[in-house]
């Protein structure tokens, strides 16, 4: 008796691996980091956003204290996340679809390409 197997390999995939870090910009002006990036925010709970349209980058400074220009970091058991919608329309940039990215570091910034 002869087997001729066929292997399973599904049509599509899982995003992908959960141990890189990955920073979103969605729709709605969040900007999430998933649990790797978080790290990079060094537990600070609040931070400063820049915009190098040169470089189409977004610029993301943790500091320790809240300040009149600075958002909230909101923690999440999954990652974190800051509300900014303020912010992307005062540039225009507010996507109109989700923006993932490999964040960056550059100095004190935590840098993502737009």
């Amino acid at each position: 008796m002869e087997f001729s197997f066929t292997m399973f390999t599904p049509h599509r995939t899982r995003g992908g691996k959960k141990d890189d870090p990955l920073v979103a910009v969605k729709p709605n002006g969040r900007i999430v980091f998933n649990k790797k990036a978080a790290e990079l925010l060094g537990n600070h709970y609040f931070c400063m956003l820049g915009y190098d349209s040169e470089n189409q980058a977004l610029g993301i400074m943790p500091v320790a204290e809240q300040e009149s220009n600075a958002f909230p970091v909101r923690y999440a058991a999954k990652g974190a996340y800051i509300g900014a919608k303020r912010f992307f329309r005062h540039f225009g940039i507010l996507p109109e679809q989700v923006v993932e990215n490999a964040p960056f570091r550059h100095g004190q910034y935590i840098g993502m390409k737009f």
